[in-house]
């Protein structure tokens, strides 16, 4: 988030400045030092700047036009990515996003177009609790697409999150794992990180499994460097929801610490690439 880092530094600064005068002059009003200095207008200015310049979700370099479903760390790291795809969802998302706010964990949201225009009050919560967002389509097709139909699957929801969340992303998910429908190959072609997954929690599954079913298979699949698929969105998983604190638990209990895709492939002291990647059994959700 370079130029917007800045510009968030720059109105701390600001304010502490204007802090300090207030402190050393303390005889003379706040609203007198403001009119006398204009630091209030500079805060003012600096925090709408910052506001309007778009987050950006890079790629490390090589990682760019790559496909990944897991990642090497230094010294097998215990760490590992939680994921969820195709919200923001009412209820869903929002339980979601408690869990994690209480266990102090980041994850990666990988949004569909659509919902997120329908839900924008949902996908800026998201953003504002300090979640990554990647691109998932704008309508989650698996079929056979041109590469007209391809590019705006994919730029269409990337205008959307640009408008709604203000985030520009280099991280885009394929709808079903799925890599040889034209999606992959405009992604590759714009230097986007292709992320699949190592650990598939089944929630989408037409018979959707137990909390304890999703946790058990969550902590049989699970290995440093890893990537944990679930849902919060095309449907109400409360299942997901309900199983999401104890997944965090039993997955601390063995050492591993969370952390998003991006600081995954920031860590990861190599970039493989799977490009005979299996795509995902899991049925559409919808």
């Amino acid at each position: 988030p370079g130029k917007k880092t800045l510009w968030l530094a720059i109105a701390a600064i600001s304010c502490a400045v204007f802090a300090l005068l207030h402190t050393l002059f303390s005889n003379v009003s706040a609203d007198a030092l403001i009119a006398k200095t204009g630091i209030a207008k500079t805060v003012d200015v600096t925090t709408a700047i910052a506001n309007s310049i778009p987050m950006n979700f890079d790629v490390p370099t090589n990682f760019q036009a790559k496909t990944i479903k897991n990642v090497l760390v230094p010294g097998a790291e215990k760490v590992i990515a939680l994921t969820f795809d195709d919200g923001p969802w009412p209820e869903t998302t929002e339980k979601i996003l408690a869990t994690l706010k209480q266990e102090k964990v980041k994850a990666t949201f990988y949004m569909i177009g659509q919902p997120l225009k329908s839900f924008p009050e949902i996908g800026k919560k998201v953003l504002a609790d300090g979640h990554v967002i990647g691109n998932h389509t704008l309508h989650h097709w698996y079929k056979q697409m041109t590469p007209l139909v391809a590019q705006r699957e994919i730029e269409d929801t990337a205008k959307i999150i640009k408008e709604v969340l203000n985030v520009e992303t280099a991280y885009f998910r394929p709808p079903g794992g799925v890599l040889t429908n034209g999606l992959v190959a405009y992604a590759q072609k714009h230097n986007q990180s292709i992320n699949l997954w190592s650990v598939e929690s089944g929630d989408s599954h037409p018979k959707r499994p137990t909390p304890e079913a999703m946790l058990k298979t969550i902590l049989a699949q699970a290995t440093p460097g890893g990537i944990v698929l679930m849902h919060d969105g095309g449907g109400h998983h409360d299942n997901t929801a309900k199983a999401v604190p104890h997944i965090i638990a039993k997955l601390r209990a063995q050492g591993y610490r969370f952390v998003t895709v991006p600081e995954l492939l920031e860590l990861s002291s190599s970039s493989p690439e799977t490009p005979t990647a299996q795509a995902s059994s899991r049925s559409v959700d919808s």
